[in-house]
Parts: structure tokens; sequence; C-alpha cells
């Protein structure tokens, strides 16, 4: 009888698929090479902070200066724009459009990403100065470097000789914002990288035909509303 018993239970017994085993080690693998991976990223991350921030007792004339770049010099991207609006072309003026559709794009984007992902900042993190007294909130990516990065790139891509060269001026000052925003203890390096990123894919979704045919129309518009603003506005306005 037991063993009738014990033939019953084995052929009543629900068999796992055999590919259900095998798949479960491949995820569970997957699982520890991407938190592998991520732990090294982090602490790269750490290690190059270390490397950048500023010394504790920072101050005076180069405390000073650091926070100027690192609060003011964002201003330098919508001052570009406000001159390319005055004194470029139409092709001038519709890079500018662009370049301002592209950061507003990609300053949305960077708020969904800090908003769902909380990675703090370094003066959350340790015995890190708040040289710049942020609020404790996601650090990730940077909000300054991702505004500058987001124009740069843009203006970079665009057609105007005239609109690349200032592009490329607006990732250069952007660069130097993260590096002092790193140093007073505000982001970490990998934040600036994802700004860039986010930045990029922005730019590019501009530069695609339909972006800039977007560029265009709105340029359009803003140029029969605000012709008044354009310097020597009879013969730079194109009419389309």
């Amino acid at each position: 009888m037991a063993a009738q018993s014990g033939k019953v239970n084995q052929f009543n017994r629900k068999e796992e698929p055999a590919s259900t085993k095998p798949l479960t080690q491949i995820q569970c693998q997957f699982c520890r090479i991407f938190l592998q991976k991520a732990g090294m990223l982090e602490t790269l991350n750490h290690r190059m902070f270390d490397a950048l921030a500023a010394p504790h007792g920072l101050a005076g004339a180069s405390l000073l200066a650091i926070l100027l770049l690192a609060q003011g010099a964002i201003y330098a991207g919508p001052s570009v724009l406000v001159f390319l609006w005055i004194f470029g072309e139409a092709d001038d003026r519709r890079a500018a459009v662009g370049a301002c559709l592209s950061s507003l794009l990609a300053l949305a984007i960077a708020h969904v990403i800090s908003s769902a992902y909380m990675h703090p900042r370094p003066f959350m993190d340790g015995p890190v100065r708040n040289y710049l007294g942020h609020s404790p909130d996601s650090s990730f990516p940077s909000d300054h470097s991702t505004l500058l990065f987001a124009l740069g790139f843009a203006l970079w891509i665009c057609p105007p000789r005239q609109g690349r060269w200032f592009g490329g001026l607006l990732l250069a000052i952007g660069i130097a914002v993260g590096w002092a925003r790193i140093c007073l203890g505000a982001h970490y390096p990998l934040d600036i990288v994802g700004a860039a990123l986010v930045a990029a894919v922005s730019a590019w979704t501009f530069a695609l035909p339909a972006g800039r045919a977007l560029s265009a129309h709105i340029a359009t518009f803003c140029e029969w509303l605000f012709g008044w603003s354009i310097a020597g506005r009879k013969k730079n306005i194109r009419r389309s």
C-alpha cells in the first residue's frame, strides 16, 4: 500500500516547466550583476566627488568666485537667447526658439527623474559642508547643468555658425557650473553626467524635422508678436 501511495503522489505532483528554473536563475544572475555594477558606479561617483570637493574651510575670494560661478553663470543661457533674438538673422532666431524648447523639455524630464528617483546630495550623505545652503532634495540630475547643456547642445547642432559658437560657449559654461556645484557639495559628478544625457536627448528631439518645423512656426509667430524687439527688423525678418 505504501508503494502504491508513493506512486499516486508521484503521478499527482505537478512538475514545474523545465524552462522556469533556468529563467529564474538568469533573472537572479542579472539582478546580482546589475547591483554589483551599480555599487561600483556609486563608489566611483563618491571617489570622483572626493577628488573635486572643496575643503571644509574654503572661504574668502575663492569661495566667492565659485559661488558666483555656481549660482550666477546660469544666466548666460537666457542672455544668449535674447542676444540671438535681437541681433541675429532669421535662422538665429529659429535656433534660439528651438534651444528654448529643448531646455523646457530637458527640465521637464529632469523633474520627472528627480521626483521618481531620490538620490541624496553629498551633504546628506556625510560630513560635507553645504556651501550653497541647498534644500535636501534629490540631486540627480542637476537642473543648472541640464539647462545650460540643453541650450548648448541645441545651438551647437543648429545650422547658423553664430549659434554653434554660442552653443560651444554654453557647453563650456555648463561644465564649469557643474564643477562648481560639485565643489560646493550640492552634486555628485554623475548628476552632471546625467544632466548632459538628458540635455542631449532633448536637443536631438528638436533637431529632428518635426522639431525644426515646430521651432520655425513658433519663431514666425513670435516675430509677428514681438517684432518691435528685433534690431533691423525690416531686413532681418524672413517672411515664410
